[in-house]
């Protein structure tokens, strides 16, 4: 059994239900922590299973139990380079330098879109690809970004 860490986002949870902590609990999500950012309600999940696709369907499929279905798999959609350099264990600067080519192979991926934005945005499933490959992501990470739902 490996540990996978990821993130559900429930929008359709609003942060003010009462006993909504308690709910999930009961659930089965007694592995993750309920956390709330203005009206967002989010779960970070450290699951134990035999892969990263079967936590990530069960952890679905627990919070589905209690009504929601607007869920987001936070590590299956884009990223700016500080989100995705947090999620790596690097820093920010570093992450720069791979994204502009001045370090690594030179084939970082090309951001998605940003091109009227400040922050550009990025596949995080490509890039965590591209760090696995490069030595700077761990297998678990790897396979969560990865996971095919």
């Amino acid at each position: 059994m490996n540990h996978y860490q990821f993130t559900i986002v429930v929008r359709d949870a609003h942060a003010e239900l009462i006993d909504l902590e308690d709910q999930f609990f009961e659930a089965g999500c007694d592995d993750a922590l309920l956390c709330r950012y203005n009206d967002t309600v989010y779960l970070e999940f450290d699951r134990e299973a035999e892969s990263a696709v079967i936590a990530i369907r069960s952890a679905l499929n627990d919070i589905k139990k209690l009504g929601f279905s607007d869920l987001i798999v936070e590590e299956k959609g884009f990223s700016t380079l500080s989100e995705m350099a947090e999620r790596a264990n690097l820093s920010r600067q570093v992450l720069s330098l791979y994204a502009l080519n001045k370090r690594g192979d030179g084939h970082f991926p090309k951001p998605m879109y940003g091109l009227t934005s400040k922050s550009a945005m990025y596949s995080w499933p490509e890039v965590a690809t591209w760090l696995f490959h490069q030595g700077k992501l761990d297998k678990a990470q790897y396979d969560v970004a990865n996971a095919h739902l």
